[in-house]
């Protein structure tokens, strides 16, 4: 699916220049092999917001030689298991507790303590404001502060009115700010990258990497050194 603006009902089969095809692994296979890469961020909607997480089409991409970072409604360290047991450890990158999933600081803790270096936490805003509070963190520091805590050590910073937008990430004040705290951690950003440029941007203020999709399917050239 294309995002856009983060009003998941506008979201549609995507529409690329790399691939014929709206198949998830069709897409993964395309991206990788015109771009090398070797793992890729999936966000599973239907598993986010309604608990049913497509499993066939997790197989299909870590089939195409992909690892995932992945993002479907993970909430509590036996799913992150599930995901292990069904598609191997060498098919997950990272394993990503979203905040909107979140239900509690604890079970962030937990799986921090049983998945280690997997365990990923998303940032997850709305025009710059963190779309829940969890345990009476309401600034995204101060939930970024109890991310950290629970032990995670790479954390997504994500806007998802930026998502799809060609029009920056928005959370470049709040990547340098938390970068220059926690020099420990793996900061990632995304949503409305266009070009090489503003990656390069987006790693001299902080990023350790930088997700980039609806750019890549519009325009191929954007990671092959000529896209503006």
């Amino acid at each position: 699916m294309r995002g856009v603006g983060g009003v998941r009902n506008r979201y549609r089969p995507i529409e690329s220049r790399l691939c014929s095809s709206a198949d998830p692994g069709d897409v993964a296979a395309a991206m990788a092999s015109r771009f090398g890469f070797r793992d890729i961020y999936v966000a599973d909607l239907d598993a986010i917001v309604d608990q049913s997480p497509q499993w066939e089409s997790w197989r299909k991409i870590t089939g195409a030689g992909l690892q995932l970072h992945l993002d479907a409604h993970l909430a509590f360290a036996n799913d992150c298991q599930r995901v292990l047991d069904v598609l191997g450890e060498e098919g997950i990158a990272s394993l990503i507790v979203g905040l909107e999933t979140l239900g509690r600081w604890e079970d962030l803790r937990e799986i921090a303590n049983a998945f280690g270096g997997r365990a990923t936490f998303s940032l997850d805003l709305r025009h710059g404001r963190p779309l829940k509070i969890v345990g009476g963190a309401i600034r995204a520091e101060e939930i970024a502060e109890k991310a950290v805590d629970c032990g995670v050590r790479r954390v997504v910073l994500l806007d998802l009115v930026q998502v799809g937008e060609g029009r920056g990430t928005g959370t470049e004040t709040l990547c340098r700010e938390l970068a220059s705290q926690y020099e420990e951690i793996e900061w990632i950003t995304g949503g409305g990258i266009r070009s090489l440029k503003e990656i390069a941007w987006q790693r001299t203020i902080g990023a350790s990497r930088v997700l980039v999709s609806s750019a890549l399917h519009q325009d191929e050239k954007i990671l092959m050194g000529s896209g503006e």
